[in-house]
Parts: structure tokens; C-alpha cells; sequence
């Protein structure tokens, strides 16, 4: 089966990422574009300092991909903004991934710009709008930004994604969110995420304010968004749980959040009541994509979070297909395919195994199926598949039933690797309150077939997330992996006396 909302049109796609900072600056120069919390810079001040940059990449003749680490906030969307100006692409890093991964990075992705030296950090003389000589403006295609995830592997990939698919992009979240002309976004996680370089990189395209949170301190970042006046939240559902809850706890009340975008993860329905206690005027947008794809589904305020991860944006199309490849009917469920403007151009580093193209479609090997109404329902992401006695079971089958439980924060599921069944399915948990593996287990049986009840529950006290503000889940499978080696292991020496 497949579906679509209208066509996108390519006028947007005619432009390029940082294209808008020369006109902003003249229109309303001392209007604050972005802030950390530690440096603030203003329209003219924010271009100055892209332009100073653009020129020092210029003289220095760059090479065409130049490292972003996301340390400071501030001076990485500059640095960013100045290279995609510059018709080069950015390679944006997380310092943890930096530290991890920096060894794969320089040698695959040379030839690499590695350090900015300080003359490029410094505003050039001038009007702002003055721009850079003998530089002529990026084409549409050209690459900008080069991203790091993770996916059925665990191992790191770079993916490439050029200026159109991003400006097409905006112009697709403003109609689908309903964004206004002026709008102050608050961003809570590290930009070596995209979800949160993309919240940051609309606003500052649009000439909205954009707040970047230095660290992710639930009520710290509810006080900023308060003094901010943010209107526009982007974020994981873990983190909006968070906010919700140290709102909640402190009495805070964001009547100013009038849009919350959600995605990442699947936004569960219990959160809904307390996140509208203490945002009470947001209207909630989940959508569903990937760092490959971009866009592909949204679901608005009005729908229910029962209806799937919602329709696909206008322009995109999504097919379902069966593993010969055909197109699947209503209700069945197979592999998601996407075909749209917004796609990757390709892994420059590592590669997916069960990301594919075909005729311009691309799957990342996610499996979902649609509905006669159009709406995507999501099964699972294909690298989380669990097979245990015979039986393929998705992660987030389980963690969404172990969710529904009042005493469970965060959950986890993972397959541990068994003789007898191949794997054995475990769960991780964070819990508000002291919660009884054997309620846990019923809670699972009432709602799973008993082959998908975990069978054993860890308790974490401490729930690690990412830079992004995901659940980390190869920290915490790592720690789970642990417990059942210590586990299996006292087992073995009771059998052995």
C-alpha cells in the first residue's frame, strides 16, 4: 500500500542553508538570534561572526569538509552557518563521539578541516550584509551537513545531506506545525544531534529567536524557557517527560509554549495530562523520521496517540512492502519505504546494512503498516528486532506495554543472547517508585503473548541519555548485559553444587 499528501514544489529548494542571515540583519539588526545561556549575539552580531568565518575559510582554503564540534552551542551553528555559506559541508560531532570516534573520522572523511583558528572566530570590519568576495552561492544539491548515528550495527555512520533537503524541510515543518512569523525556540540537547540541529537551523533561518540549553537540567531549562519567552519547544519524548515532571514539581506553568515538536522516540499517551498541567496552552506535533530521510509521518494535537505515528507530510510518499518487495495491502505489515525531496544522499563513513535504495525510494528497514485512513503505524525499528524461540518480537512492543505501568519511568527491552531460545528477552526500568518484578510480569501478561514477557526486570537508579536526549541504549544494554553474566553465572555455580 501506499500513500501521499499532495506534491512539494521546488521553488524552496532553490535557495541554501545560512541564505537568509544578510536580509535579517538589515531588516532588524539589535533583534536577538541565539542564545546558550552564556553568549547571546544579535542579528548583525550573529552574521558578523559568519561572515568573519565564511572569509577566513576562503583564504585559508579550506577543504571541502570542515569539523563542528558541539561543545559551545553558539560558535558551532556559526561555524556551521559559515561553512554551508561557503558551499563546504560541516562533519557536526558531538565531543563524546568526538573523543570515541575521532580516529575513524579523520582518517575517512579527509581530506578535514580540524581546527578553526582564532582569526575565523573574530567579527570582521564592515556592515553586516557585506558578504564575502569571489565566493558564488552553493547550489541547492551541494552537500552542507555531515551527521553522525548509529543503527541496527551500533556502530558509527556519517550521513550526508544536502541544502535542498533541509530547506525543504522548513518549509515543510512551518505548514505542518503551524508556526508563526515570530516565533522563540527553545532547543534542550546537544546539536550533535539532529533533531536538535535542525530545530536550531529552521529558527535561525526564519529569523526566530533559537535558546540552546547548555546541559540537560530538567528545572534549568524550564526557568530559561520561562525567561526566554519560548514559544516553540523541540524535543524528545524523554525529555519533555522530564520538563513535565520538574514542572510539576516545582509548580511551574509555560503559558508562553504554544507548539511542542516531539520526536525520536514514540511519545507515549500517559504523558499527555501532565504535560498539558504545565504547558497549558501547547499544542503537541509527534513526527517520525530519521537522520536518512528526514520527515516522513506527523501526528497533530487532534489525533490520538493510539493512530499511529500520523499521515505522511505532503510531498512525501510511503509504501509498505513484503519481503519480495511487492507493495502490501491496508493492515499488513512489512518493511517502510520513502520516497521524497528530503532523502540523504548516502553514508560517507560506515555503512547500514538494512538502509536501501531503489528508483528513489529508501528504506532504513524500519517494518509498520498503514491504515485505511492512511496513517502509519510503526511496529518497530528493524535493528531492535528480537528473535527468541522462533518468534520475531520488536523492543518497542514491550517497552510501550511496560510504559503503560504506573511505577515504570523509562523502559528498555534487550535480547540477551540463550541456549535454549536463542535469546532471552530482559528489561531495563527506571522507576518512580519501588515496583514488584511479579506485578510487573502480570502488568505484561494481561497485555503480551507470554513468549514476549520479559523475564527478568533491571532496575537502573541512574537512566543514562545521550547527548541528544535519547535513552542510551548501548550504555544500558551494557549494563544489563552485566547483571545477566553475574546472573548466569550464580545460577551455574548452584547447579554445579
Amino acid at each position: 500500500m501506499r500513500f501521499s499528501l499532495g506534491n512539494s514544489p521546488d521553488a524552496a529548494g532553490r535557495s541554501h542553508v545560512g541564505a537568509t542571515l544578510d536580509a535579517l540583519a538589515g531588516k532588524d539588526p539589535d533583534r536577538v538570534a541565539v542564545s546558550d545561556g552564556r553568549e547571546t549575539l544579535t542579528r548583525s552580531e550573529l552574521l558578523r561572526r559568519v561572515q568573519a568565518m565564511q572569509a577566513g575559510l576562503a583564504s585559508a582554503r579550506a577543504p571541502q569538509r570542515v569539523l563542528v564540534a558541539t561543545a559551545d552551542a553558539v560558535p558551532a551553528l556559526c561555524r556551521l552557518l559559515a561553512a554551508a555559506r561557503s558551499g563546504r559541508a560541516a562533519v557536526v560531532v558531538d565531543p563524546a563521539h568526538l573523543q570515541r570516534y575521532g580516529d575513524a573520522i579523520r582518517d575517512t572523511l579527509a581530506p578535514l578541516m580540524l581546527e578553526w583558528p582564532v582569526a575565523l572566530e573574530k567579527d570582521r570590519q564592515g556592515n553586516a550584509g557585506a558578504g564575502v568576495p569571489g565566493e558564488p552561492s552553493p547550489r541547492p544539491e551541494a552537500p552542507f551537513y555531515i551527521g553522525l548515528t548509529s543503527g541496527s550495527t551500533g556502530r558509527p555512520k556519517a550521513f550526508q545531506r544536502s541544502h535542498r533537503s533541509w530547506i525543504e524541510s522548513f518549509r515543510l515543518a512551518g505548514a505542518a506545525f503551524a508556526l508563526d512569523a515570530d516565533e522563540r525556540v527553545f532547543v534542550p540537547g546537544g546539536l550533535g544531534h539532529s533533531l536538535h540541529l535542525f530545530g536550531a537551523a529552521h529558527a535561525l533561518h526564519q529569523g526566530w529567536r533559537v535558546d540552546i540549553a547548555r546541559g540537560f537540567q530538567p528545572a534549568a531549562v524550564m526557568r530559561r524557557m520561562q525567561a526566554a519567552g519560548s514559544t516553540v519547544l523541540v524535543a524528545t519524548p524523554t525529555q519533555l517527560r522530564l520538563l513535565a515532571r520538574a514542572g510539576e514539581r516545582d509548580g511551574l506553568r509555560l503559558a508562553c509554549l504554544r507548539r511542542i515538536l516531539i520526536s525520536g522516540a514514540k511519545w507515549h499517551e500517559r504523558d499527555r495530562d501532565r504535560v498539558a498541567a504545565v504547558f497549558p496552552q501547547a499544542e503537541c506535533h509527534e513526527f517520525y523520521g530519521t537522520s536518512e530521510t528526514s520527515f516522513i509521518s506527523h501526528r497533530g494535537p487532534a489525533d490520538a496517540c493510539s493512530e499511529g505515528v500520523g499521515r505522511p507530510f505532503p510531498g512525501v510518499e510511503v509504501e509498505v512492502r513484503g519481503a519480495g518487495g511487492d507493495r502490501l495491502a491496508e493492515g499488513m505489515e512489512g518493511e517502510i519505504w520513502v520516497r521524497s525531496p528530503l532523502l540523504f544522499d548516502g553514508y560517507v563513513m560506515g555503512d547500514e546494512p538494512m538502509t536501501r535504495s531503489a528508483d528513489g525510494w529508501l528504506t532504513v528497514g524500519d517494518r509498520g503498516h498503514l491504515d485505511s485512513a492512511g496513517r502509519l503505524h510503526l511496529a518497530g525499528r528493524g535493528g531492535r528486532m528480537i528473535v527468541t524461540s522462533g518468534l520475531n518480537v520488536f523492543a518497542e512492543e514491550i517497552e510501550a506495554v511496560l510504559m503503560e505501568h504506573a511505577g515504570v519511568l523509562q523502559a528498555a527491552v534487550f535480547g540477551v543472547a540463550d541456549g535454549l531460545r536463542g535469546a532471552r528477552i530482559v528489561a531495563a526500568l527506571q522507576a518512580g517508585a519501588e515496583v514488584d518484578p511479579g506485578a510487573l510480569r502480570r502488568h505484561c501478561l494481561l497485555r503480551l503473548e507470554r513468549a514476549k514477557v520479559p523475564l527478568r526486570f533491571h532496575i537502573l537508579d541512574d537512566w543514562p541519555l545521550t547527548p541528544g536526549g535519547k535513552s542510551d541504549l548501548p550504555a544500558i544494554e551494557a549494563v544489563v548485559s552485566k547483571r545477566e553474566e553475574a546472573a548466569d553465572a550464580g545460577v551455574s555455580r548452584r547447579r554445579e553444587t
